[in-house]
């Protein structure tokens, strides 16, 4: 049983109110000094800030006093009118759906594509409850319309329970276009890193990709740093998997692309397990986003462990994923639906889940 009410942007004021109730849960909404909508949902436990009609963002998420996003130069989010460059620094972006990843000078179109601050026509929030507990629920539509090439909705979904310290993501779009839609899709999720932290995850070493992508106008001194420890990860990827290592370097960034296994739910784990022995994690289904994209960028002003970006394909723009045949296409009137879970969970938690990924690995 659930209630959905729609959000109007003059409920949103400056003040932060209480707008609905479930249980501990609440969901209240405010105004940024910027002048972008918030919607904070909160439990028992902690809360995340979602943007409900710029991109669907999660902006912000902190659960039992961790903050869990990666740390960025904005400490609100700019209203930004094109690309997310403009206000980086959110815990979840979408990203896609015509076109995904870093342009190359061939290319044309936006870095991650239309939807990481797409203008969302509908938002809503849902209340309710199910085998699972009560929880409230964040979602809306963002309808893509090119008159002779595109016409779909794009419909995420964000499920906070009552006492969890997790979230759940459905992602759903259709295509109503007479033609069929050419897609990609990458869930952009930017944990903080912890140095003295261990990442742990269902895929092994032997296909791992180390992307060298070091711009050549960036800084010389930190580039060579950087250029220096690709070279060792060639030789061994697996030192990516200690946090916080004398001689990590990950200036401006490395993305690494990891082939992901699934146990017999069709799940796969990502940890990065923290000195006390918690973690934050992410689940997700490589049958559905069969691409384990790792995103790692430490530099003074951003510090993120993107360590499991599910996608349809690599990152590498449209031409290059065009080029390996990454992309997917949905009929008229189809939909598909993406599912995944992240958050931060207990030693007990993490020990469990590390026994699945043990399991898959053998």
């Amino acid at each position: 049983m659930e209630t959905k009410v729609y959000l109007k942007e003059s409920y949103f004021v400056e003040k932060e109110t209480e707008f609905l109730s479930n249980g501990s849960l609440k969901a209240s909404l405010f105004t940024y000094s910027t002048g972008v909508k918030a919607v904070r949902l909160s439990n028992e436990k902690g809360n995340l800030v979602m943007l409900p009609y710029m991109g669907q963002m999660i902006w912000r998420m902190t659960f039992l006093g961790k903050e869990l996003t990666m740390k960025s130069i904005y400490d609100e989010p700019m209203p930004a009118k094109e690309t997310y460059g403009e206000t980086y620094g959110c815990f979840l972006m979408h990203c896609g759906l015509t076109a995904m990843g870093n342009p190359t000078p061939a290319d044309t179109h936006l870095p991650h594509g239309e939807l990481p601050v797409a203008t969302y026509q509908s938002a809503w929030i849902i209340s309710g409850e199910d085998e699972k507990g009560k929880y409230l629920a964040l979602g809306g539509v963002y309808s893509h319309k090119r008159c002779y090439e595109t016409n779909y909705d794009f419909m995420p979904q964000i499920k906070l329970y009552e006492g969890a310290t997790s979230i759940s993501i459905d992602v759903a779009f259709t295509n109503n276009k007479d033609l069929p839609l050419e897609y990609f899709y990458l869930c952009h999720i930017n944990h903080r890193p912890v140095n003295g932290s261990k990442l742990s995850y269902s895929a092994t070493h032997e296909k791992t990709i180390v992307n060298h992508e070091v711009p050549d106008n960036f800084d010389p001194v930190d580039g060579a740093k950087t250029n220096a420890f690709l070279d060792k990860l060639d030789k061994d990827p697996s030192l990516m998997d200690t946090v916080g290592r004398e001689d990590e370097a990950y200036m401006p960034e490395i993305v690494f692309c990891l082939s992901y296994s699934a146990d017999k739910d069709g799940n796969a784990y990502t940890m990065q397990v923290m000195p006390e022995g918690d973690s934050v994690y992410v689940v997700h289904r490589p049958q559905e986003l069969p691409f384990g994209i790792r995103w790692i960028s430490r530099t003074g002003d951003e510090d993120s462990m993107g360590m499991v970006l599910p996608s349809t394909a690599e990152h590498r723009g449209y031409l290059y994923c065009k080029e390996k045949g990454y992309e997917r296409y949905l009929k008229t009137g189809e939909t598909v639906t993406y599912h995944m879970e992240t958050g931060l969970q207990d030693a007990a938690a993490t020990a469990e889940m590390q026994k699945k990924i043990d399991a898959i690995l053998g």
